[in-house]
């Protein structure tokens, strides 16, 4: 009989070897309930539904017990994780939490076996119990970049997908035209840029940066399927073990950087920063506290007069999502970077508003925003670092930003107040 789990599955943990793995994987299976003699059902089940070829769906019974031996030496690391998504399933997580799940006990296998893949090269940003996986590529908040020293050249060239993306980008392409022919949400096949190579030279005897940006052509849809990063392919590997972990961000291949995002934080005149939170409807990021207006590059909209201007792109966004005209504010960019956990690239800037206050910022928003379905409401703090840097690490905030974000707003303190003064908060409030 088959019992159902009840709370929380047990924490996978960090096990030292094998055997003790063996251990915490039989107490995920007496949680769940699962009958060994059930358990090659459910198996093939998992096989079934990520596309595996019926010949290949088969489990046998004495195949799948081999898994809960208590003396491993190695694993049928494809059975193994089906096993697992088949044990955790047995609640009916969401889709979110079960990836989440599957994730901890893909480290915990790895550390069994004294392997880490899931680390990036380069350490993320991070202030005390605040961390995301952002790597600064160029600038730091104390000196902006002028528009002149930024380059975008674009090879008119669409990326090489290889199979296993093409399928699940296909598969997207279905799910929306299925949801747009019976008028319900989905996402439009927008022409997006890639990019294929982020390049920093010096300049001068002040060692001024000048960017060059290359960009090769892309779309939504692939930018979607690229994001499916823990979905279990057939062979058992992922879109992030095979082409994120352990790589450096430039290493990774043109079809998986299929987005560049513009990050504005907007500070009106009386020194409050606009903070959004970005609605259930948008592409990634539901829910999420992100950047006052935050926008992705368009081959329509940003180049249909030749390569895309970083600025012009972000006065775009603010227009759409804040409707602030150029003439409100003075633009500055501060810093390039890439979320190495997804392989998202981005550039950061600070738009200070020269009169409009607080009051007035929200008085305008209310007289009607092109793309106010993109958000799900703003909050407001004062733009000093000690206020700033504790509204990043409040429990209800830091961990629900979008992960360029709190980098954004550090940038942006570092730039106005200097790097002295916001560091000196920062290390105070670590230290407590």
């Amino acid at each position: 009989m088959t019992t159902a789990p009840f709370g929380e599955p047990p924490a996978p943990g960090k096990p030292g070897s094998l055997p003790e793995f063996a251990v915490r994987l039989r107490a995920l299976r007496e949680w769940s309930g699962v009958r060994l003699r059930a358990l090659p059902a459910l198996v093939e089940r998992e096989r079934t539904a990520r596309g595996v070829p019926p010949e290949a769906v088969r489990c046998a019974y004495g195949t799948a017990r081999e898994i809960f031996r208590e003396e491993p030496k190695r694993y049928n690391e494809e059975l193994l994780f089906d096993v697992i998504r088949a044990l955790l399933r047995k609640t009916q997580p969401p889709a979110d939490a079960l990836e989440r799940h599957v994730l901890r006990w893909r480290e915990s296998y790895h550390h069994a076996r004294r392997r880490r893949p899931a680390k990036a090269v380069f350490p993320g940003f991070s202030i005390g119990p605040l961390s995301t996986s952002v790597q600064l590529l160029e600038g730091n908040g104390e000196r902006e970049i002028a528009e002149s020293d930024v380059h975008v050249l674009v090879t008119p060239r669409a990326v090489s997908l290889p199979p296993v993306v093409a399928n699940l980008r296909e598969k997207l392409r279905e799910e929306q035209k299925y949801r747009r022919k019976r008028g319900l949400e989905h996402h439009a096949l927008l022409s997006r840029y890639a990019v294929h190579d982020f390049v920093v030279n010096r300049r001068g005897p002040e060692e001024l940066p000048e960017v060059t940006i290359h960009f090769v052509h892309s779309d939504y849809l692939t930018f979607l399927a690229s994001q499916q990063l823990d979905e279990l392919l057939p062979g058992g590997d992922t879109l992030r073990s095979l082409y994120l972990d352990g790589r450096d961000p430039q290493d990774t291949p043109d079809f998986m950087r299929s987005s560049f995002g513009l990050n504005i934080a907007v500070v009106t005149a009386d020194r409050w920063l606009v903070v959004a939170r970005r609605s259930g409807r948008v592409g990634v990021g539901k829910g999420e506290w992100n950047s006052s207006a935050n926008e992705g590059l368009q081959r329509e909209l940003d180049g249909k007069h030749g390569p895309p201007n970083l600025f012009r792109a972000a006065e775009r966004g603010l227009k759409e999502e804040l409707r602030l005209r150029p003439d409100h504010y003075d633009l500055k960019l501060l810093a390039f970077a890439v979320v190495t956990v997804n392989s998202q690239w981005c550039c950061l800037f600070l738009a200070n508003l020269r009169t409009m206050t607080r009051r007035q910022f929200e008085n305008n928003l209310g007289r009607g925003v092109q793309d106010a379905w993109e958000h799900r409401g703003f909050d407001y703090v004062e733009f000093e670092p000690q206020a700033t840097i504790e509204y990043l690490l409040r429990p209800d905030r830091r961990d629900s930003w979008a992960p360029a974000a709190p980098v954004l707003f550090y940038v942006s303190l570092v730039h106005v107040h200097g790097e002295e003064a916001t560091d000196r908060v920062v290390e105070t409030l670590e230290a407590r």
